[in-house]
């Protein structure tokens, strides 16, 4: 792979100019891209695999209308800093989970990585990941991948030319060549997965999650994690993900990049060379949300750039499906992390509001998640937005953010306004947990407010343990028992939601000692996602 110097510099003087023209609204900004996009110097077919050229040109297009509250991307990294570049590579071929769309573009990592060399003022580069796949000098072998004949990770292996036209070799390659062309800068790898910070015995060192100046923390089970010193100590962070479906938190972006920031060294098991512990310890009612918005809160990203040209439906990793692997040519760039997340996760067809990572991000007030206080420049996202594949997994098919603000008392609901207001941090409402042990005879109530913005048809979804009555609009919709394993969404029935208020009226029996309760109301295509334009009010 060689650098085109004489392009490289043509190109990087257009855009450096265009993005001095642009000037940061008062709304988050975030740029989106496709390749047929006519203000790009090549526009090209949403099915073109393009070549380098075109995609760096995307991805300073992306850059140009997104600009940070300092102006140009560049104008806020400081002089002499250390900026780490942070892509998901989390899987090499022929790993058996590796599937094309599963990490990100390399072509996408260089074009940023070639930004901010050309452009800033900054001292040291680095591109650093934590995959599961060990480095060369670890002296176990499981999860090791071999490439003729040789140990190889993320640095070394060499991923030829037809993966991503136009880009060849390796990332150690490619940084040795950034290297020779700007001599008065640092490129260098950094592996996550051996990068944790350690106490002066050289133990693992926990660390708790840093509260906000409003004195929000920890959203994990457990609050206290094992970081890397990279993430902890580098002056400025780009999170370079590929856009594509999870099955833990709906969709793999920005935010969920952090997962790869937890060092495997701490969080791995012997022959499980991935994160499992963090899963284990710190996940929240099985959601993995909670954990990705923590490991964000100890260095958020800076500027995020999104790698929407190919991903994966249905998984994260490969299933083996045909058509798991979808083109769209897209990329997106930002400095409000929530607000480029949330269009990423609109675009793959979701409904924002059920990213339950993007309510945390927003409680810790690291941006804005409501599409309409968002601007988008470039591309217009209704016209690209299409629905992917949802997860269905051994948990179940997917499922949106169940409702969190419930009334809750013991006997008769006569009146709203005297039961007790709940606010609960996951999906399950633990009816024995807030209102006390159950009266013989007295079903628990659980009650809330639907506001709609128009006449909608949906299905509510119910997760009970022991026998439930629910009433809409003083209407019975569903009666059902579940004596045995409490699931979310487990009952299900097609409802009618009125303009403007709804109530919704939900009496439990418990089941022995135990009464749960979730509600969702999904949308008429039934998929787990919450109906459009609704929202609950306790």
């Amino acid at each position: 792979m060689k650098l085109a110097r004489r392009d490289f510099l043509l190109l990087s003087a257009q855009a450096g100019l265009a993005a001095a023209a642009r000037l940061p609204s008062e709304k988050p900004r975030v740029g989106f891209v496709r390749s047929n996009h006519p203000k790009l110097a090549r526009p090209s077919s949403l099915e073109d695999p393009l070549d380098y050229e075109r995609v760096r040109d995307m991805v300073w297009k992306a850059i140009e209308y997104a600009p940070t509250r300092a102006g140009r991307l560049e104008q806020k990294i400081p002089r002499g800093s250390w900026v780490v570049i942070k892509p998901n590579i989390v899987f090499l071929r022929p790993q058996p989970s590796y599937a094309p769309g599963d990490i990100t573009d390399m072509r996408v990592t260089q074009a940023v990585l070639e930004y901010v060399a050309r452009f800033s003022q900054a001292r040291r580069i680095t591109i650093a990941e934590g995959g599961s796949y060990r480095r060369p000098s670890d002296p176990l072998t499981d999860s090791a991948v071999i490439q003729n004949g040789r140990r190889v990770d993320a640095l070394s292996f060499d991923w030829g030319t037809e993966e991503f036209p136009g880009w060849g070799g390796t990332l150690g390659g490619m940084l040795k060549e950034f290297a020779g062309a700007f001599p008065d800068k640092q490129f260098d790898y950094v592996d996550l997965a051996y990068d944790a910070v350690r106490d002066a015995s050289g133990n693992f060192l926990r660390i708790e999650v840093p509260k906000t100046p409003r004195g929000v923390g920890g959203f994990g089970a457990r609050t206290d994690y094992y970081i890397t010193n990279t993430i902890r100590n580098c002056d400025f962070l780009i999170s370079v993900p590929v856009l594509k479906i999870h099955e833990g938190s709906g969709i793999t972006c920005c935010f969920k990049n952090y997962v790869g920031t937890a060092p495997r060294e701490a969080y791995g098991a012997p022959r499980r060379w991935w994160n499992v512990h963090l899963h284990e310890e710190h996940s929240l009612e099985g959601r993995i949300d909670s954990f990705i918005c923590d490991l964000a809160a100890f260095h958020p990203p800076d500027y995020n750039v999104v790698d929407a040209i190919r991903g994966l439906q249905y998984m994260e990793h490969n299933i083996g499906k045909p058509d798991q692997s979808v083109r769209n040519n897209m990329v997106l760039a930002g400095e409000d992390t929530v607000a480029t997340d949330a269009l990423a996760a609109y675009l793959a067809g979701f409904n924002v509001w059920d990213m339950e990572f993007l309510h945390m991000a927003v409680q810790r007030d690291l941006g804005t998640m409501e599409l309409k206080q968002i601007e988008v420049v470039g591309d217009e996202p209704d016209r690209a937005r299409w629905i992917w594949g949802k997860p269905n997994t051994r948990r179940g098919p997917w499922f949106g953010r169940c409702n969190r603000e419930w009334r809750v008392g013991v006997g008769q609901a006569d009146s709203l306004e005297r039961l007790k207001r709940v606010t609960i941090p996951t999906d399950t409402l633990n009816l024995v947990k807030v209102a006390g042990p159950p009266s013989p005879g007295a079903p628990y109530v659980a009650a809330v407010r639907v506001r709609s913005e128009a006449t909608a048809k949906a299905y509510l979804w119910l997760g009970v343990r022991g026998k439930a009555r629910a009433l809409l609009n003083g209407q019975p919709v569903l009666e059902v028992e579940n004596l045995t394993r409490y699931r979310i969404g487990q009952f299900r029935e097609p409802v009618e939601l009125r303009s403007g208020e709804n109530l919704l009226v939900i009496e439990v029996r418990p089941a022995g000692d135990e009464a749960l309760l979730s509600a969702l109301l999904v949308g008429p295509r039934n998929n787990g996602d919450t109906v459009d334009g609704i929202r609950w009010e306790a």
